[in-house]
């Protein structure tokens, strides 16, 4: 695996317990992230990787079709989990708070 040794680091902790947990063990599996990755932490990384990758493609494809620039975190969610796509972006709400 090609690493650069220097520039900004960024972590990221994650833990699955359960099915999905198991789900993540057949992906690696599947991926045979053994073959790329010789350490645990080594795998995380490039498992990751590839969901940043498929991350970055789906909110493409889902600011192409809404027109939407910055989809939140629960649209996008909405929209991997098949709900409708609506084709025009969401007005700005305007909220009173009472003091």
């Amino acid at each position: 695996m090609n690493r650069l040794s220097h520039g900004r680091v960024k972590r990221l902790h994650a833990e699955f317990r359960g099915d999905e947990a198991v789900e993540l063990d057949i992906l690696e599996a599947t991926l045979r992230l053994g073959d790329v990755a010789r350490t645990r932490t080594d795998a995380d990384t490039v498992l990751a990787r590839l969901a940043f990758k498929a991350l970055y493609r789906a909110i493409d494809e889902y600011c192409r079709k809404t027109g939407l620039r910055y989809p939140t975190y629960r649209t996008l969610m909405g929209y991997l989990d098949g709900a409708p796509v609506e084709t025009e972006p969401e007005t700005s709400r305007v909220v009173s708070l009472t003091k």
